[in-house]
């Protein structure tokens, strides 16, 4: 606690207020003795009263603070101090069960699905096998730090100690001057950030390079944003974030800055200029100004979901407990090397690194992991640390341990064989049932609708451009600026209509030529209050795909069905209410079989029986795209089959033929 008054006693009176407060209780009392004993005005008496803890701490008992506080003076850490004075850390009693309940509820949406799929997993293997007698979870962490890791990491606490401690005094002082912002009395955990990163841009906006004075630091004007956007990235590191004026992150809105500000030149190169003025250490952080909404996309999994999977690993061990099972973990650097030292790395890769474009991986960090006891992971790790000691030329990655037996290799070899990746088909009615924007129809043209005059036009739009006088001037203004639409169309820059006066800020385009006929199959009209169609909507999604038999020539064909279909039959919007899936196809046709995008599936190869799963649903050209089962990427041609098998006839022709596994990968049908 901190009293406002402290400063003005001397130590003595110091130590005797504690104690005084610690063995009185009542304030009027307390303020009654102070006044008498400490020969000080009621006013500062009742200062002395006012405790405000910082945030994040709480608060003990006197009775119990008394009891710690000689153990803490004698050197003992808080939590060895509360053993010693009686309040030792209560062991929760843990009902065992035979099967597992419902999770605890997480407030992470992404750790809380995980719970539950962890919870199916483990029934699943209690219902085939039994209860388990071990469990072993791998950790996403880091094995011990060697020496070189532990220092930098020391060095970079110490500094942002530092950099807190001078947030809060300036924080303090911003709010003893300007008592209209009405800060409190303790910074909070954002407005410390807010000052470091003001410190490492130069005390100015990251976006206007407008300078940000310390008053306003800590105002509502001024806010902490995410580089990479958090709804995106899912990265709230310190390194992805920026302070910048409230009215600049609102133009920026959820988009990179790359995105956001590159169409204007003048300001990206302000951006760029700033950015590169950096120190090297926030390397890191420059790097995602130039990230686009499609890198974010293509970032490795592992990246962006690493502090999830930490978190997942932690309550993961807490929740298995009640099992009753011998729970122990490793961390992940401890699989990969073994995974190497036992050479099951090239099992399903070219080469001696591990192939995470194949989900195979997973069964084999599961049979290291099962492998990797208390006594393994104490003597790897012993062995590490004593190497580092000696600073030995011997590294850890000389050390060999053999296999638990002989053959594990060749056992493992047959068994990846023999996997068939279950992946979760998407039968939910969910997503956009239409696309937000929509388009334009003009008879004898075809579809067509607007694009904005702006750094991002293409010279290649200019021929698209339906009014002619329109197109002219738009073309002859581009070459004023030597076609560069990022010049031509920059900020204050007007491109004016005929007039002189009336700025052309949007163009209207060509989508597409087609006519009503096939403009009505493929989207669908909405209509003003007069009935008249005035725009044109694509539909969202396919949500699944009927596969039906002609009964009387044997031919198979497809019926697609949209998400906003599958919802009217469902809600009996235009139609009386209906299975999503229709099984009943009418006169002359036989129901086969409904296909959804992740649906397993297995068709007639050469050598044998291939397992597939649905990746695409393409209406417009009637094809079911397959991959294989075991792929983690989408970029591999060869593991989906060609246009010509992915034909709906061509696939049932190839025996085609729908499989569910149950929550441990076991065909169930």
């Amino acid at each position: 606690a901190v009293y406002s008054e402290w400063d003005s006693l001397n130590g003595e009176k110091q130590g005797a207020l504690v104690e005084d407060l610690l063995t009185i209780q009542k304030k009027s009392v307390l303020k009654k003795r102070l006044v008498t004993h400490w020969d000080i005005d009621k006013r500062t008496a009742v200062n002395l009263c006012m405790l405000e803890f910082e945030p994040g701490h709480s608060n003990h008992s006197a009775k119990a603070i008394n009891k710690l506080l000689p153990y803490l003076n004698q050197g003992q850490r808080y939590d060895e101090a509360r053993v010693s004075a009686g309040y030792d850390y209560e062991v929760k009693d843990i009902s065992i069960v035979e099967r597992l309940g419902l999770p605890p509820e997480i407030a992470n949406p992404i750790v809380q699905k995980a719970l539950h799929e962890l919870r199916r997993l483990i029934n699943a293997i209690i219902a085939e096998y039994g209860k388990p007698d071990v469990i072993r979870i791998e950790m996403a962490r880091d094995l011990e730090m060697n020496t070189k890791k532990y220092k930098a990491f020391i060095k970079q606490q110490n500094a942002n100690t530092a950099a807190n401690n001078a947030a809060i005094d300036k924080y303090r002082e911003i709010g003893a001057k300007n008592p209209h912002l009405q800060l409190g009395k303790y910074p909070s955990k954002s407005d410390k950030i807010k000052y470091r990163l003001w410190e490492d841009q130069d005390k100015r906006c990251i976006y206007s390079n407008k300078p940000i004075s310390l008053s306003t630091l800590f105002s509502a004007e001024i806010d902490i944003d995410h580089i990479l956007p958090y709804s995106e990235s899912l990265d709230d590191s310190y390194m992805n974030k920026v302070v910048c004026y409230a009215g600049e992150n609102r133009y920026k809105g959820q988009n990179t800055p790359i995105d956001a500000f590159s169409g204007n030149n003048e300001k990206w190169e302000q951006i760029t200029q700033s950015i590169n003025r950096w120190h090297k250490g926030l390397k890191s952080k420059r790097d995602r100004f130039y990230q686009t909404a499609v890198d974010i996309q293509k970032r490795d999994f592992i990246n962006s979901q690493l502090n999830d999977t930490r978190y997942i690993s932690k309550v993961a061990k807490g929740y298995l407990a009640q099992l009753g099972a011998d729970i122990t973990t490793c961390k992940g650097s401890t699989t990969s090397w073994v995974r190497h030292q036992w050479g099951l790395n090239n099992l399903i890769s070219e080469d001696d690194q591990k192939n995470r474009n194949d989900h195979r991986h997973h069964a084999i960090d599961a049979v290291v992991i099962a492998c990797i006891d208390r006594v393994f992971y104490k003597t790897l790790v012993g062995l590490a640390k004593d190497l580092e000691r000696r600073q030995s030329v011997i590294n850890i990655k000389d050390i060999v341990f053999d296999p638990p037996w002989d053959g594990l290799r060749d056992e493992l070899k047959v068994r990846l064989d023999e996997i068939v990746i279950a992946h979760a088909p998407q039968r939910k009615l969910s997503g956009a049932l239409h696309e937000a924007t929509g388009v334009g129809y003009i008879d004898g043209i075809g579809t067509v609708y607007r694009i904005n005059l702006d750094g991002k036009f293409k010279v290649a739009q200019l021929k698209k451009i339906i009014d002619n006088d329109v197109r002219e001037i738009v073309s002859d203004h581009l070459a004023g600026y030597d076609k560069n639409p990022k010049l031509a169309f920059s900020e204050g820059i007007k491109v004016l209509h005929k007039d002189g006066r009336t700025p052309i800020k949007r163009v209207r385009v060509i989508q597409s030529k087609t006519n009503l006929n096939k403009l009505e199959k493929g989207k669908f009209g909405v209509v003003d209050r007069a009935g008249k169609i005035f725009k044109w909507l694509a539909y969202g999604n396919l949500h699944h795909v009927e596969i039906i038999k002609n009964t009387e020539s044997g031919v198979y064909s497809g019926q697609f069905i949209t998400t906003m279909k599958a919802h009217h039959r469902i809600k009996g919007i235009g139609m009386l209410k209906q299975p999503i899936i229709q099984t009943n196809p009418g006169a002359g046709y036989e129901f086969v079989m409904a296909l959804h995008i992740g649906d397993l599936v297995s068709v007639d190869r050469e050598g044998g029986r291939c397992f597939y799963r649905v990746q695409v649903l393409d209406s417009a050209n009637k094809r079911i795209k397959l991959r294989l089962h075991t792929a983690s990427i989408l970029s591999n041609s060869h593991e989906t089959l060609s246009d010509r098998e992915s034909t709906v006839s061509a696939l049932m022709n190839a025996n085609m033929q729908l499989h569910k596994t149950n929550s441990i990968g076991k065909l169930v049908s």
